[in-house]
């Protein structure tokens, strides 16, 4: 198994996929981090350094739980459509292995890509906040990081699952992109915010304490149990179909 995850790694490392999601991440890290904090308190945004403008600063989890969505799809079904998924299964038959370490590949590079995210936002939020004469910010820091870092890799696991499934990189980036954009945020969680909450992307938004005070979000330690249980639900299914279909 520590062989097939090495492997993982080293197809992420040589490709590009890896590294563009990384810089777009940054990049849109950055912008967002430095845009909020100058733009604080002007046109009704949250007053600079308050509980609601240092959130969305630091809320780096949304970018990286969709980036890390996008990239665990390629990490999957990227092989199929590559045919390289024969040379695989020809190394290592036992199907159900392979896909478990693209599970875990999917994991790990999402908690690392999600750490690295918001240590990067902290590293340019902190100096930035200090320059404007606010040197404490009203956030549990370590509880904000932790919640970026386990949605990040429950949105990798998703997304790897979701990519075995259908085989399809394009038909799970446009179903993944949908679902998430349109379905949930803009039908469900305003429309059925009762059902809403309990899917991925409210777990996830609760996760990054967008949902202080919000009544639409779950706690976010129950938001951390749903969000690893929509994971292994669709890991689990997807190793069954992985197991059982005709190799293509």
């Amino acid at each position: 198994m520590i062989t097939l995850v090495r492997l993982e790694l080293l197809k992420m490392r040589t490709t590009p996929a890896m590294w563009v999601t990384g810089g777009v991440i940054a990049g849109l890290t950055l912008m967002s981090c430095v845009v909020t904090i100058l733009l604080a308190g002007k046109n009704g945004t949250a007053p600079l350094g308050s509980a609601s403008n240092a959130s969305h600063v630091l809320a780096v989890g949304a970018a990286t739980s969709v980036g890390m969505l996008l990239l665990g799809i390629t990490i999957s079904a990227g092989e199929d459509r590559h045919r390289t998924v024969l040379q695989t299964y020809l190394a290592q038959p036992r199907r159900g292995r392979v896909l478990f370490a693209k599970l875990l590949t999917g994991a790990v590079v999402g908690a690392a890509l999600g750490g690295a995210a918001y240590a990067l936002d902290l590293a340019i939020a902190v100096p930035l906040y200090a320059t404007r004469g606010v040197h404490h910010l009203p956030l549990n820091l370590a509880e904000l990081g932790a919640g970026t870092v386990l949605a990040t890799s429950c949105f990798g696991l998703l997304g790897v699952a979701l990519g075995a499934l259908t085989r399809n990189t394009v038909v799970s980036i446009v179903a993944a992109l949908v679902w998430v954009g349109i379905i949930e945020l803009a039908v469900l969680q305003p429309t059925f915010p009762v059902v809403g909450k309990w899917l991925p992307a409210a777990a996830s938004k609760a996760l990054t304490n967008l949902g202080q005070g919000d009544p639409g979000l779950l706690n976010p330690v129950v938001a951390a149990v749903v969000l690893v249980g929509w994971g292994a639900a669709l890991a689990l299914i997807a190793s069954r179909v992985t197991v059982r279909r005709e190799v293509r």
